[in-house]
């Protein structure tokens, strides 16, 4: 009977031995629990880190957009002044929208004491004037029968005259780009009426053909 009793035991303890081992442990929910907090928090991380992104492509997609509606304010005001190719590129410019082509270099005749140096732009008083290329202002004065002038440097040492200025709207030592205003047609100095002299000087020497400057620049004043 013991005997009996003895096997019975043994039994039952190996039977709570096995459900023992097969339960799961009291002990593993925090483990479970963890790792769903720590996947809950990737999802997380993820999603903020996509969003991120989102934001920063949305917001270079406005530069973009930005960018391209400048270009085509750009490229229409280059238009007005003769130039129609890519607005990165521009160089040269002619220096005035609207003008009428007058007096032209190496003429001579009462009006000149000597050849006439330059290139003259009949237009309407107050008429804006642009820098024809990018360049650094080193003179804005009056200068007897040119009138007031502004000097503009140009990178390779080219000077360009414009006189007869009712006005001028930069300042000596100022860097200016390409079509920006610096100025006005006036009939200051020697002058019959409003146009503006347009002197090119290779170097600062002596002036040559504006006319033939601005066509070797791919314009058609």
């Amino acid at each position: 009977m013991s005997s009996m009793l003895q096997r019975a035991g043994m039994a039952v303890a190996a039977a709570a031995a096995a459900l023992a081992l097969a339960a799961p442990s009291a002990h593993a929910a925090p483990e479970v629990t963890v790792r769903e907090d720590g996947r809950q928090l990737e999802a997380i991380e993820l999603a903020r880190q996509v969003a991120e992104r989102q934001q920063r492509l949305a917001s270079l997609n406005r530069r973009a957009d930005a960018r391209d509606r400048a270009l085509v304010g750009r490229k229409e005001l280059l238009a007005r002044y003769g130039y129609r190719g890519d607005p990165d590129t521009v160089r040269v410019v002619l220096p005035m929208a609207s003008y009428d082509i007058s007096a032209g270099f190496g003429l001579t005749g009462p009006l000149w004491e000597a050849e006439h140096g330059g290139q003259d732009f009949s237009a309407g008083a107050g008429e804006p004037l642009v820098a024809v290329a990018g360049g650094v202002v080193t003179e804005v004065a009056y200068a007897g029968p040119y009138g007031l002038r502004t000097i503009l440097e140009l990178p390779d040492g080219t000077e360009v005259w414009y006189c007869h200025q009712t006005d001028a709207t930069v300042a000596v030592g100022q860097r200016v780009e390409v079509a920006d205003v610096i100025g006005s047609v006036g009939s200051t100095g020697n002058s019959t009426g409003p146009h503006l002299h347009l002197e090119v000087r290779p170097a600062g020497g002596s002036p040559v053909d504006p006319m033939d400057w601005l066509r070797a620049a791919g314009l058609t004043p």
